[in-house]
């Protein structure tokens, strides 16, 4: 750090960098290396400020002035964060985004944030194999964890279909006395929940388990498994009911930091929540301003880190009265 606190001292270091880093110049210097996403942060945060916005015209720096250099070089190294892993990238991309300094380049940012959590959903994907293909087309076999995502998301949709207006089906599994309005808690909820997914999926091979036990003694709410060529396929479920104080954290806190690392999760998840009605704590606050499931999902998923949002599906279970 100290060597940079010296080069950052003056302004015309984004001159050399910019020599050293364009392309076709590795020729020149083969050791030059790419920078991290933490360092593309550094060089920004101190020169960003230093040099003059301006209209870039040619491409040429044997003809450009210093101003117009230092200032293509400014813009054009973003793009390299496109190059990092989306751990590293992501966080600084976020960074960049809300900090008004960046502003011309927001478009650039946003794009690239879409290209790297793009990466990191695909991080562990694999093409699926002939047969596979064959048995998702004709059969409608899962044979990723994307698919697993999809299919559970289709189930919890006919399930709130079902508790919604079939004469089989009823919310007063998630009550001890429905005519009062006295719900039940989270786990025996859960299970209400893992049993129905236990039945329908059970066909397709895929085993639904209440209560799991994961790393370091921790318990996910529902999992569901499917073997593929003798490969694991985790989805991993954590179930919140909306009065829950972690309601608006848990999707990172737990499904994300906990559940999701798992190697055969493949960092995705459904974090499902029961919307119990209006006069229902939210997040342990009286509510207020929520007045629909739909409300609540919306909310929860503003809080959630963008990069997030490809691999985490938000689902609020409507089971109130009204």
């Amino acid at each position: 750090m100290p060597y940079w606190e010296w080069l950052k001292a003056d302004r015309r270091t984004v001159l050399a960098l910019y020599g050293r880093s364009r392309h076709g110049d590795h020729v020149d210097y083969p050791n030059w290396p790419a920078l991290s996403a933490l360092k593309i942060e550094s060089v920004l945060d101190a020169f960003i400020g230093e040099w003059p916005k301006l209209e870039l015209k040619s491409n040429n720096i044997n003809e450009d002035s210093d101003e117009e250099n230092a200032y293509r070089y400014l813009t054009e190294v973003v793009w390299s964060l496109s190059v990092d892993d989306p751990d590293a990238s992501l966080p600084v991309i976020e960074r960049l985004l809300v900090d008004r300094r960046y502003i011309s380049m927001q478009k650039d940012l946003k794009s690239i944030r879409a290209a790297q959590i793009r990466k990191k959903a695909l991080r562990n994907f694999e093409p699926p194999s002939p047969s596979k293909v064959v048995g998702m087309l004709d059969k409608c076999e899962v044979v990723t964890v994307e698919g697993l995502r999809a299919l559970l998301i289709d189930e919890l949709l006919a399930y709130q279909a079902d508790l919604n207006g079939s004469e089989t089906t009823s919310k007063d599994v998630f009550y001890k006395n429905f005519a009062k309005g006295e719900r039940i808690v989270e786990v025996p909820a859960a299970l209400r929940v893992a049993d129905r997914l236990r039945l329908l999926l059970k066909s397709q091979g895929i085993t639904v388990e209440p209560e799991k036990q994961m790393k370091a003694a921790t318990r996910c709410d529902i999992t569901c498994t499917k073997m593929i060529d003798n490969v694991r396929k985790l989805l991993v479920v954590e179930v919140k009911g909306q009065w829950h104080k972690e309601l608006y954290t848990a999707a990172v806190a737990q499904l994300h930091e906990r559940y999701s690392i798992h190697p055969d999760a493949e960092q995705q998840g459904v974090y499902l929540v029961l919307w119990f009605g209006p006069d229902e704590k939210v997040a342990g606050l009286k509510n207020t301003a929520i007045t629909s499931a739909h409300e609540l999902k919306k909310c929860i998923q503003a809080q959630m880190p963008t990069e997030l949002r490809a691999l985490v599906d938000v689902f609020v279970l409507d089971v109130s009265k009204v």
